[in-house]
């Protein structure tokens, strides 16, 4: 009987598919220098690859979106001690 992953399936691959979760997908990225310098300093500052790097940042992206396109807000606090500051997306 064929196994039904494909060799380039990681374990959870699978479970996602089953899921409804996206599979892997390759993509070529051309990043202009700010881009370039701003991935550099998030890899040096977490020690992630440019890949992970890249993949949360979508992430935490598409959530700032979506945060920006409904009624609530989004609060920042500097320090512990500072005061609240309102996060306005554009």
């Amino acid at each position: 009987m064929p196994n039904p992953r494909a060799a380039s399936d990681t374990p959870g691959d699978a479970a996602h598919r089953a899921e409804g979760v996206p599979q892997n997908e390759r993509v070529t990225l051309n990043l202009t220098g700010k881009a370039v310098q701003a991935l550099q300093r998030l890899q040096d500052m977490t020690g992630y690859n440019k890949t992970d790097c890249i993949n949360r940042a979508l992430i935490i992206a598409a959530e700032v979106e979506r945060m920006s396109r409904e009624p609530g807000a989004v609060y920042w606090r500097e320090t512990p001690a500072s005061d609240l500051m309102l996060v306005r997306f554009v």
